[in-house]
C-alpha cells in the first residue's frame, strides 16, 4: 500500500509580510494574526498608517508599490 503525503497548517495563526514590490525586500512582518482580522485589518487607510509609522517621508517616497503578503505554515504529514 502506498503511503499518502499530505500538508496540514500548524496553526491558525498567520504571518503578513509587507513587500517592497520591485526587489522583493521585505519592509515588516506582523506576526499571529488569523484570517477573519486579515481582511478587516489592512484596508488602504491601514496600511498607509502602518508604513507611515514605520518609516519617515523621505523613505517612503522611495519605496514604491508594495505587497502586502499573508502566510501560513503547512507541516508535511505522510500518512
Amino acid at each position: 500500500m502506498s503511503r499518502k503525503i499530505k500538508f496540514v497548517k500548524e496553526t491558525p495563526r498567520l504571518n503578513v509580510k509587507f513587500v517592497q514590490a520591485s526587489s522583493g525586500k521585505v519592509l515588516f512582518e506582523i506576526k499571529d494574526r488569523d484570517w477573519m482580522n486579515v481582511g478587516e485589518l489592512f484596508t488602504d487607510h491601514y496600511v498607509t498608517e502602518l508604513m507611515r509609522q514605520t518609516y519617515d517621508a523621505e523613505y517612503l517616497s522611495k519605496i514604491g508599490k508594495i505587497i502586502v503578503v499573508v502566510a501560513a505554515d503547512y507541516q508535511q504529514v505522510i500518512t
